[in-house]
């Protein structure tokens, strides 16, 4: 046991520097006289930790620190102090690395510098070994046999207990350093990648990089970690192939991993379709296959050789993200940096072959159908009026369109394009010319329609209907006159004054809606019919006995008749005729004037008048 003596040299302690806790003992302190500090000559003994008592001579410290332990001598009245200094450190474990060996070795390198001695026990029964501090502190052993051992190292300082604790690490002797094993190689941007790897147990790893796959350089060594990211790449210029080495430092052997390698990834949008091209070390790893992953999930997978691939089943405008993934016989992964890319396509889309034209009165309502495999942003409508150039007229975003300022007084024509989600513009369609009905009636009421030939079907017209309508809009017949353009209607309707017509054109091809006409309205004249004589007197034959004034479409007519003074002379609302007579009495021969106030089917009033000879047979 060292001995440490006083300031004044009155006594001695066991240690003056340890680590905590640290038991100080008091020795010698008779040597100013004998019976010093034994009954009755009693000290006074003041640890310096609050602790103060006559005639004890251990102490415990057990928080680190700096104390001064005084003792009162009685015999020393002028002076009775005497005091040393004592130093407790922190009881710190000394850090440490164990490094594995082949041929049942290991090497220890202590990697702090805190004591000024080691001591290193190996587990095994052999001496201890120690090592002072250096700047190198390294120890090396060889066990007699495989198998696992606690290793035990602690540290202390000079002219300080050796109390400080040891630090134990479980190691276990091996015939050969089994290599690594990387797990995964991960592209996390453009200029640094991960690596994971199983995470060894006293063993020093040193992890090296090639270039393009040519000339593998130590970048560092790692103790006790299961990933490393590596900084400074260009992952889009190179691709770079990683091992690892189990390094053995007692024999200065290298153990190496499987190679693993990055891609370099390039991704070019094509006409409806992605391709991607990648670089990797082929030649020296072992990819058993390729995982094609896009916008984070599994998409196909191709053979290990594989280093391109295009991808058809995209979309214009959409953007798309793919990473290569290369899977490796032995089970290691290579995740490549994510390539994203928005998807083009230069196809030019279908044109527009078959719309549909509905008249009104003063509008027109453009309607059709829009390419399956084509989806439409923006509709543009081209117009020519008579037999001028089709201009730009309007736009719409759904696939009909009304034309509200539409004439039926010269020809109107349309032309429809489109632009699709990939910003391509289709060719115009086939002109698009609705109908536009005119009609007219002759003196007899006879009706005749003419029309243009509807143009917007790309299979044609297959036939055109008249539809007929009575004054309240009621249909009153349909007539199919296949590829006509004009129709003459003979007859006379005496039943309906004012009718409608509209002409409806019907497609050859199916699924296509119908065109129409425009509705044009036609009043047939009432057509006064009345004799210039009359020879009247009751006795028959009933033959030009009567005047009356007729005609068609009457629905209400006044007659009266005048005689050349102006007297009336025959009156009725019912429309009756006037058989001659007045009163009775046949009246002269003569030139009488007649009115008529008619009113027709349609609500028209009218007023004609004219004159009639009276005559006997």
């Amino acid at each position: 046991m060292a001995q440490y003596g006083s300031r004044l040299g009155r006594f001695e302690v066991s240690e003056v520097n340890g680590c905590s806790p640290l038991t100080v003992t008091i020795l010698n302190t008779k040597s100013i006289a004998a019976g010093e500090c034994t009954s009755p000559k009693t000290c006074v003994m003041d640890f310096g930790n609050g602790t103060v008592q006559g005639n004890q001579f251990t102490i415990t410290y057990t928080t680190p620190g700096k104390y001064l332990l005084r003792i009162a001598f009685q015999s020393q009245p002028t002076d009775p102090f005497d005091d040393i200094e004592i130093n407790v450190e922190p009881n710190i474990q000394p850090a440490y690395e164990v490094y594995t060996c082949s041929g049942s070795k290991v090497s220890i390198k202590v990697t702090e510098q805190i004591y000024d001695q080691y001591f290193i026990d190996f587990g095994d029964s052999s001496p201890k070994i120690t090592v002072a501090k250096s700047a190198n502190q390294i120890a090396q052993h060889t066990y007699g046999v495989a198998g696992n051992y606690t290793i035990l190292v602690n540290g202390k300082k000079n002219q300080a207990a050796n109390n400080c604790a040891a630090k134990p690490i479980s190691f276990a002797a091996v015939a050969v350093v089994p290599p690594p094993t990387i797990t995964t190689l991960t592209a996390v941007d453009e200029v640094s990648a991960r690596l994971d790897f199983f995470k060894p147990v006293n063993v020093q790893y040193k992890l090296e990089m090639a270039t393009n796959g040519v000339g593998f350089a130590q970048l560092q060594s790692m103790y006790d970690v299961a990933t490393v990211t590596t900084n400074n790449l260009r992952l889009d210029n190179n691709f770079y192939c990683f091992r690892l080495s189990a390094y053995d430092p007692c024999s200065f052997q290298n153990n190496y991993s499987p190679i693993i390698c990055s891609q370099k990834v390039t991704l070019t949008p094509q006409n409806n379709q992605h391709k991607l091209d990648w670089l990797t070390h082929t030649g020296v790893t072992q990819i058993a296959s390729v995982a094609i992953n896009r916008d984070g999930t599994f998409y196909q997978s191709k053979a290990g050789s594989t280093l391109s691939f295009v991808d058809p089943d995209v979309v214009c405008n959409t953007n798309y993200c793919y990473q290569i993934v290369s899977k490796y016989a032995w089970g290691g992964n290579s995740f490549s940096l994510p390539k994203c890319g928005v998807a083009i396509s230069t196809t030019i889309p279908s044109t527009i072959l078959n719309s549909s034209a509905e008249v009104g009165g003063a509008d027109v309502q453009l309607s059709w159908l829009q390419p399956l495999l084509f989806t439409a942003v923006e509709y543009s409508i081209q117009k020519a009026i008579g037999t001028g150039s089709y201009v730009f007229f309007d736009r719409s975003t759904l696939p009909n369109y009304i034309d509200a300022g539409f004439s039926l007084t010269e020809a109107q024509c349309y032309k429809i394009n489109y632009v699709d989600k990939c910003n391509n513009t289709s060719a115009s369609s086939m002109p698009i010319c609705p109908i536009q009905l005119s009609g007219s009636l002759n003196a007899e009421n006879e009706v005749s329609l003419s029309w243009n030939a509807y143009s917007g079907w790309s299979q044609g017209v297959k036939n055109y209907v008249i539809e007929k309508y009575d004054q309240s809009n009621n249909l009153l017949s349909t007539t199919d006159i296949g590829l006509n353009l004009s129709f003459s209607e003979s007859r006379v309707d005496i039943d309906h004054q004012i009718v409608s017509y509209k002409i409806i054109a019907k497609p050859k091809q199916l699924g296509i809606a119908e065109s129409s006409s425009n509705k044009i309205k036609l009043s047939k004249s009432i057509n006064l019919y009345f004799p210039t004589a009359f020879t009247p007197d009751r006795k028959g034959p009933m033959v030009n006995e009567t005047f009356t004034v007729r005609g068609q479409f009457i629905t209400k007519l006044e007659l009266s008749i005048f005689d050349r003074w102006g007297a009336l002379v025959f009156y009725s609302d019912k429309g009756e005729p006037w058989d001659g007579f007045q009163n009775g009495q046949l009246m002269p021969v003569s030139t009488y004037v007649w009115t008529a106030n008619v009113k027709d089917l349609s609500g028209q009033s009218y007023k004609k008048s004219g004159t009639v000879v009276l005559m006997r047979k």
